[in-house]
């Protein structure tokens, strides 16, 4: 199980730290698949793989002299509202925990959901292609636009990096590997947020041991994901990111068919 989970988190965080997509969105469905646990705990070992590896990511760039700047005019606002987000998505995933009592209907529901965004977010990436847009958007949209983000985030035990993604270039105008960064910064809190939340109502929480492998594997996955974003360029990262999208859609698609099998 500790071996499972290490390989998942590393490769899923190490590809989410490169695309910006997180790694949580990889590692919720694929851990549904190989791991007999129940779903509140590894929602809470992708969260907390997921944001190892942002804070590693972020933190990073922060030091680095030639940083990738953010503008706070845009990414406070995100952040802010992807907090309240957080609380209330994993509170929403609490109370349909308790309405369904049923790991394998919490897991359908979950699967089938993902499953239909990523097939959003993958055609709406592919119809609109990419073209730096420059578009800056007032500090009120930046909260709500947060606030759906985190909320849609925690509900679904994932990082929100392919919602975030698409946020960002689409509503932000942004490149995908600008928009990259940004999607990590704001994973740290709407991750944060949810896994406080978690701890606090006591839904879900594992042994030490796979609390140590997913965050040390989320560390070691933004070491090897940064330090492969600089030397790829952003058609490179964009082709990652929508090959991610594809594997996404393949494994919740096996996870519903085995579910309703």
């Amino acid at each position: 199980m500790i071996f499972i989970c290490l390989i998942v988190c590393i490769s899923s965080t190490m590809v989410g730290a490169i695309s910006g997509i997180g790694g949580g969105v990889i590692i919720k469905p694929m851990l549904d698949m190989t791991l007999p646990l129940g779903m509140p705990t590894i929602s809470l070992i992708s969260s907390l793989a997921v944001l190892s590896m942002s804070l590693f990511s972020v933190g990073k760039n922060c030091l680095n002299r030639q940083r990738q700047a953010l503008d706070m005019k845009v990414a406070v606002p995100l952040a802010i509202g992807s907090t309240a987000g957080g609380v209330t998505g994993k509170a929403c995933f609490n109370a349909v925990s308790a309405m369904l009592a049923a790991d394998k209907a919490v897991k359908a529901t979950q699967n089938v959901l993902l499953l239909l965004l990523m097939v959003a977010v993958l055609v709406s990436t592919l119809r609109k292609g990419e073209k730096a847009q420059g578009k800056r958007r007032a500090p009120v949209a930046g909260l709500a636009v947060g606030f759906i983000l985190g909320m849609l985030a925690a509900f679904l035990g994932i990082g929100g990096g392919p919602l975030n993604m698409l946020a960002l270039t689409g509503f932000y105008g942004m490149l995908h590997k600008e928009a990259a960064l940004y999607s990590l910064f704001v994973i740290i809190f709407s991750q944060t947020a949810g896994i406080i939340t978690a701890l606090i109502s006591g839904s879900a929480l594992p042994q030490a041991a796979l609390i140590l492998t997913a965050c040390a594997a989320g560390i070691l996955g933004g070491i090897i994901g940064r330090g492969l974003a600089s030397r790829m360029n952003n058609h490179a990262v964009r082709t990652l990111y929508n090959c991610a999208l594809v594997f996404i859609i393949a494994v919740c698609t096996v996870n519903v068919v085995s579910i309703f099998r």
